[in-house]
């Protein structure tokens, strides 16, 4: 027997054949059993793309340029 569980975070599946596999993936909050008959949606997101923030560059401040 095998049993196939996909990922929640990353969408990647995963086949067991030994069933103390099966049994502790069971228990796992982090998978879903797939079934056999179906077949794997392939989960399209759309990301929002926003440009990176500004960032300081690291080290001392410039100095400040005073008259005379």
């Amino acid at each position: 027997m095998a049993a196939t569980f996909r990922c929640l975070q990353s969408g990647q599946t995963v086949t067991f054949t030994l069933q103390h596999d099966i049994d502790s993936m069971k228990g796992h909050a982090g998978y879903v059993r797939v079934d056999e008959d179906a077949p794997v949606e392939d989960e399209t997101r759309q990301l929002a793309m926003t440009p990176p923030e500004y960032a300081r560059r690291p080290g001392r401040p410039r100095k400040e340029h005073v008259g005379n």
